[in-house]
């Protein structure tokens, strides 16, 4: 079972990112924008893309190296990041989690070009755990492994924007996803593996574009 509707992927040096297990859960993606850190610690504050999007913010420890090294704060880069959808009054926020950062060696409008075309693309994979027909939301849960051996694994729902056939909750899929204001839009996905007893089947979508 497969979904079309943008064949961009999520890349590293042109190279698409293709997760290493079939079965491993996954939520990373790229961002073009400028850190801005809080009054109060340098590895919490707000990432500002270049459509001015503003996106609660946390430093990881690589990439809290960096910056506390020799970033200029000034400029926008482009950041990998672990992305987070939450509720809110509002509806949907965006977090994300700041875990590297890729510089350019020099500001020329076309390098710049270049990295805003990699940036925005996430690559996620995991369990479709509820899907709203009417509003196109895709809930998918994934699974962080543990950073020590006796840490239990720990869930959080990635919540998505588009459509899928129906019977898709409790199916493993492998999303291509695209950030469009705060929401995460699917573009193209493919079921890994099925719920039991379900057949194989292949059904295109359309995704909902909007905020």
């Amino acid at each position: 079972m497969t979904i079309t509707t943008d064949t961009q992927q999520l890349s590293v040096n042109n190279q698409p990112i293709t997760p290493t297990d079939s079965l491993q859960y996954r939520a990373i993606g790229r961002l073009w924008g400028r850190y801005v850190p809080s009054q109060e610690v340098i590895y919490k504050g707000q990432l500002i893309t270049v459509d001015g999007v503003i996106l609660d913010a946390i430093l990881q420890k690589r990439a809290s190296k960096i910056v506390q090294a020799q970033l200029d704060l000034s400029r926008d880069y482009l950041w990998t990041v672990y992305p987070r959808t939450l509720l809110s009054p509002n509806g949907i926020k965006l977090d994300v989690s700041l875990i590297s950062v890729k510089t350019p060696s020099e500001y020329t409008e076309s390098v710049k070009a270049e990295f805003q075309s990699l940036a925005d693309n996430f690559s996620v994979q995991g369990l479709v755990v509820y899907q709203d027909f009417e509003k196109g939301i895709v809930e998918v849960k994934i699974q962080r492994k543990p950073r020590m051996n006796l840490e239990p694994t720990k869930d959080f729902k990635l919540r998505l924007r588009g459509f899928l056939p129906p019977k898709s909750v409790k199916c493993f899929w492998n999303f291509n996803v695209r950030r469009l204001g705060t929401s995460l839009v699917i573009q193209s996905g493919e079921c890994i593996k099925l719920q039991e007893r379900e057949q194989s089947s292949t059904s295109d979508i359309s995704t909902d574009t909007t905020g």
